[in-house]
């Protein structure tokens, strides 16, 4: 090819900059990070990171692998402060209220802020379990489980492939129905928000799809931030 030569490649539609900025302008915002440097021990993991999460809507972390994609999403939800070196100078907000703030529980801020792993990692239990153990830790009012059961597996698109066999164990289905069953778990503390850490990663294309149709249609409902 000639380099002068035009590759016949599909038009792509862009959106007008000045609209996009306006919307987001006049979204709510769920997180705010103002200068957030995260460290381990001594080790300056990911530096100087101000920036706002809009509601509902997909944000996506895209970078190369080792970046702190990962380690940053995970300050959202106080997962890294299971790591025993792991801490942070600036702020995260959740709202308006401090993640890191002192009156904080992360019990509850996990609750809020939902979770779904690289790799699916059902609990071994029965799929139905899968769902209602949530609920059931935190002590969540539920006045019907086989119907909050039924809705967030509705939710995840996986409802009419296991509403026969409930009782089965969730390890016993297949990797891209495990990780819309650890979705279906995700959503049914009923959080505003749902971390996604490269939750397509170990699928194969079709169980892929499935996800990245499922992740658009959530968005009527929940802020998703992903790790692509």
């Amino acid at each position: 090819m000639n380099a002068n030569d035009q590759p016949n490649l599909p038009k792509v539609h862009e959106r007008d900059p000045e609209k996009a900025r306006e919307r987001l302008q006049s979204q709510t915002t769920v997180i705010t990070t103002e200068d957030l440097n995260i460290y381990y021990g001594d080790f300056l993991a990911v530096r100087d990171v101000t920036m706002e999460i809009p509601e509902k809507e997909v944000t996506a972390f895209i970078g190369p692998s080792g970046c702190g994609k990962s380690t940053i999403i995970r300050c959202f939800n106080r997962l890294n402060d299971l790591i025993e070196a792991f801490h942070l100078k600036g702020k995260v907000y959740y709202y308006d209220r401090d993640l890191y703030g002192d009156n904080i529980d992360p019990v509850e801020v996990r609750r809020r802020i939902g979770m779904v792993f690289q790799q699916p990692n059902p609990f071994p239990k029965s799929i139905y379990n899968n769902i209602a153990y949530g609920p059931r830790v935190i002590n969540q009012k539920v006045e019907d489980m086989d119907a909050l059961v039924e809705r967030c597996l509705r939710r995840a698109a996986l409802w009419e492939e296991v509403k026969d066999k409930l009782g089965e164990n969730g390890l016993s289905l297949s990797g891209g129905q495990q990780q819309r069953l650890c979705i279906a778990r995700a959503i049914a503390t009923e959080p505003d928000v749902i971390l996604m850490d490269e939750p397509c990663s170990s699928l194969d294309p079709i169980s892929t799809l499935k996800i990245e149709d499922l992740i658009r249609d959530l968005i009527q409902e929940y802020t998703i931030i992903i790790v692509t």
